[in-house]
């Protein structure tokens, strides 16, 4: 493979370089050769035939690889395909103890963590293709060129090998017909690019934990291929186990085909320069991965493999399976040995050490204002266009669930929907619960299609439906699906992986448990899922709350709208529309759910018009980055399961009981409605969590988008020269016009312009500030000229007419403890009242923060978490107002809306 890195200590300056590149030696491998050839050869094929692939330029001439070798470039990764296909089967029918051996890079101890399926299976694989793709294209040129284009040797049993698959591609009946067409994955960066969707870059005990343990399907699907095919394939494993049994006398795996590909792997092809330590432990983890699983295949085969040179048995064959596996790890897997997988253990721990060290590099800036921030080199998201696509999701779901209930308005109440978290009957869902009532409800729903039309056309004629209405009916749930995603996704809380997100199921099945409940009036998202699970063998639920709104309407996509979607796919035999157990379905109809790909789509297409569209990635780092700058302080530093407080109710119970806090909320008095770790107080956790989410989206937007949208208003400098100077209001005759209203008092209209008089509470209000001006000369002419900037004689004129009119201090006003009608000229704020306060001899608690009103109803110690006192009505939701919103003089009162 060319002398050994370690061999030409002194050929690099330290100073050139970093510690990464000093240890790998990568510059001195490529020394005076072109980083664009070699990274170019390692790239899989495209599907542009009968055309020579351009690998770069060399001295001023192009090097290129044949459109033949490129053909039979696309025949071998097929048989790759098949060869993973075998090697996944073999996966599948392997016991849970060996696959922990398996994983184990200790030579004694046991680490119970099994290998198993990977989530980005695909991505993984597209690192061996690569690969494959690099050492054939190499083995085109003569040794010669070898030398002086890669500085790379290929030894002579890998090439006769080599050539002899080269020989059964050839043979092929057709080379352009295969088992798999599926497009390559053909991202540079997809080695090393820190994937939303990819957990690979995890601690080297990780790299095959996380993942998926979906055996049943690799055992339903695999069948062993025809002979041509079945021989290409276990040709293509030995040269495979060629390459990771690979052993140098000396012990130097420089000399590896495996080790030189890293240092192919560890160039960056857009900036034709090398990645750093962190950018280079997800393509080395995929390597890893791939060894082991080649690895179990080369020990413990399914199948035997009767094609090759030396008849390889089947498991079955051996006396002692477990044996088999240890002697094979013994010899190759373990950390120490001398072999490819032994080296990549160092080098990834080596990796690790370096972004320990250095910590992870910044990928975030932010605007000097704090109004918006770039991610990566060049996607800008702005706050106000984030605020505005959480409200535009969730009201596309909005007016695409009305026009879908063809203007039925069912009396549904999120309030009063039951639900039983702990139900694994297969097939049920809280639409099957007696109490809700709604199993019904579709029929409503399917009734009225008979009768209706959808955009000016009957859906049924006679005794026949109409097949274009009741297409564009179903295109629309469609429609309906991708958007309540997208509403799902941004607006339930800080954003889950794709992986998550896209395979939510809204019903039982006999294998797993739904994602989707109600509870406490909100439709919920529970994911017994983390990323920490691989690293500690503990899993707990993730909850998303969705906001009321939001369930409602997701409420009648459930129960109505799903259902009559699946009558209508029945009858017009298109089972392509009908509705599975997940709640984002495959729009193409080819998987059961959507995938990340797709999911991204749908998040690019919401949001098109803005700077930089998002993907499922962009979001989820612009949401936490958003959450850890303007939220993380709303955020109590507090874990429910260690209060701290002396007078905290749990803690006070434990003491009584003589347990610590922990003891009595895991083992005692355990809610069996819920599931045994997804009690109250993890439900109240993230139930604030979501809130504050939805809540600082909320108030963004009403601060900084509306406050842009509105027309501003009249200039009161501009409208001043009209207004004649007031005689005092005992005048009768010129005396201002008053007016009766439902809206809190006598209200004089002769200032509408700007401001108003409310007789009832004797306050002058500015209906630009929507707060009470303080009565006095200083503070009238600080308010006009400070404020709205009204100077000289109008801001005289002005002083003088308010002083015609009886004005009330705040100090001396009264502030309402009984429900009123709507004041006009006055903001209307929704927030919350407390319940108990009215029984401890004190004034009603209102607050806009759905937070501190929680803070404050553990405050009257009544014994239950405030969610359960929410069930209990203790506090409710309700319309506010204040005189004053200056701060520490705003005093909420409840109204009645208009």
């Amino acid at each position: 493979m060319g002398s050994s890195p370690h061999s030409r200590a002194g050929v690099i300056n330290p100073n050139e370089t970093t510690p990464w590149l000093r240890h790998t030696r990568w510059p001195d491998l490529f020394r005076n050769r072109s980083l664009e050839v070699i990274s170019t050869t390692a790239q899989q094929p495209d599907f542009v035939q009968g055309q020579d692939y351009l690998l770069g330029k060399w001295k001023e001439s192009s090097v290129e690889s044949s459109a033949e070798a490129e053909a039979q470039l696309r025949i071998l990764l097929q048989g790759v395909d098949i060869m993973f296909n075998r090697v996944m089967a073999t996966m599948a029918r392997t016991s849970y103890t060996s696959r922990c051996w398996l994983n184990t890079y200790s030579r004694n101890d046991f680490w119970p963590h099994p290998f198993r399926a990977v989530l980005c299976l695909k991505r993984y694989i597209s690192v061996w293709k690569r690969l494959i793709c690099f050492v054939f294209r190499v083995l085109g040129f003569k040794e010669r060129q070898r030398q002086q284009l890669y500085n790379f040797k290929l030894g002579l049993k890998e090439e006769k090998m080599m050539h002899y698959i080269l020989f059964l591609a050839s043979q092929l009946p057709s080379r352009e017909q295969g088992h798999s067409r599926r497009q390559p994955v053909e991202d540079d960066e997809l080695s090393h690019a820190s994937s939303d969707e990819s957990d690979g870059e995890t601690d080297f005990e990780e790299d095959a934990s996380i993942g998926i343990d979906d055996s049943s399907q690799y055992q339903s699907e695999f069948l062993l291929p025809s002979r041509p095919w079945l021989e290409l394939s276990e040709a293509l494993f030995q040269l495979s186990m060629m390459f990771w049994t690979h052993q140098d006398p000396a012990g130097d795996m420089s000399s590896s085909v495996i080790i030189y590909y890293t240092a192919v792997m560890g160039i960056q092809r857009r900036s034709m320069s090398y990645y750093p330590a962190h950018n280079s432990t997800g393509g080395l983890a995929a390597l890893m991965w791939v060894g082991r699983a080649l690895f179990l295949e080369y020990a413990l085969p399914q199948y035997s493999y009767t094609t090759l040179a030396y008849h390889w048995p089947s498991r079955d064959q051996y006396h002692s399976q477990p044996e088999r596996l240890e002697t094979i790890r013994q010899r190759y897997l373990v950390r120490g040995c001398y072999t490819p997988f032994g080296e990549l253990i160092e080098l990834k721990a080596f990796a690790k050490s370096i972004v320990r060290q250095e910590g992870m590099p910044g990928n975030l800036s932010w605007a000097p204002d704090g109004r918006s921030f770039v991610v990566g080199n060049d996607k800008e998201v702005k706050l106000s266009d984030f605020c505005k696509t959480y409200h535009k999701a969730i009201a596309l779901v909005e007016e695409q669930v009305e026009e879908m209930m063809l203007g039925l308005k069912p009396n549904f109440n999120v309030d009063v929907v039951r639900d039983d978290l702990n139900c694994r009957k297969a097939g049920w869902s809280f639409l099957q619960k007696p109490e809700n009532k709604l199993s019904d409800a579709r029929e409503m729903l399917i009734n009225k299609l008979r009768t209706s039309q959808f955009r000016g056309k009957p859906f049924a004629t006679a005794s026949h439906w109409c097949p274009d209405t009741c297409l564009a009916y179903l295109n629309l749930g469609l429609d309906l699906n991708k958007s309540a995603f997208a509403a799902l996704q941004i607006s339930g809380g800080l954003p889950g992986r794709g992986s998550e997100v896209t395979s939510i199921r809204c019903v039982n099945t006999e294998l797993t448990m739904r994602n989707v409940f109600f509870y406490g009036g909100r439709m919920i998202i529970v994911i017994s899922y983390n990323k920490a699970r691989a690293s500690n063998n503990y899993s707990f639920y993730i909850v998303r709350y969705l906001p009321a709104n939001l369930s409602l309407s997701l409420l009648k996509y459930l129960a109505m709208i799903r259902p009559t979607i699946d009558f209508l796919s029945t009858a017009l035999k298109m089972p392509h529309y009908k509705c599975n157990e997940f709640l984002f379905q495959d729009p193409s109809g080819r998987q059961k759910h959507l995938s990340s790909a797709q999911a991204s789509g749908i998040l690019k297409y919401l949001t098109r018009d803005l700077v930089t569209p998002w993907t499922l990635f962009l979001y989820r780092q612009a949401s936490l980055a958003i959450s850890k700058r303007y939220i993380s302080k709303l955020v109590e530093k507090r874990n429910y399961y260690y209060p701290t407080s002396a007078d905290d109710p749990i803690r006070m119970f434990a003491a009584g009981a003589g347990h610590h806090p922990r003891m009595l909320l895991t083992a005692y008095a355990i809610d069996k409605a819920l599931p045994s770790r997804l009690q109250p107080e993890l439900l109240e956790m993230y139930y604030r969590l979501s809130t504050m989410w939805q809540d600082w989206n909320v108030q963004y937007y009403r601060d900084n988008c509306q406050a842009q949208d509105k027309e501003p208003c009249k200039s009161l400098n501009v409208t001043l020269h009209t207004w004649k100077r007031a005689s005092s209001p005992e005048s009768p005759e010129r005396a201002p016009k008053r007016v009766k209203t439902a809206l809190g008092g006598e209200i004089t209209n002769d200032l509408s312009d700007g401001f108003l008089y409310n007789c009832q509470y004797q306050i002058l209000i500015c209906i630009t500030c929507g707060s009470m001006v303080q009565p006095g000369t200083r503070s009238l002419y600080s308010h006009l000229n400070t404020i709205h900037q009204i100077t000289g004689a109008a801001c005289k004129t002005l002083i003088e007419r308010f002083s015609q009119y009886e004005l009330c201090r705040f100090s001396q006003l009264y502030i309402p403890n009984q429900k009123v009608a709507q004041i006009q000229g006055l903001p209307v704020y929704k927030g919350f009242r407390c319940n108990i306060c009215p029984y401890t001899a004190g004034p009603s608690r209102f607050t806009t923060s759905s937070d501190k009103i929680r803070d404050h109803i553990s405050s009257h110690k009544i014994g239950m978490t405030p969610m359960r006192a929410e069930e209990l009505r203790k506090f409710e939701s309700c319309y506010m107002q204040t005189f004053c919103s200056a701060k520490g003089r705003i005093r909420y009162f409840e109204i009645d809306p208009i």
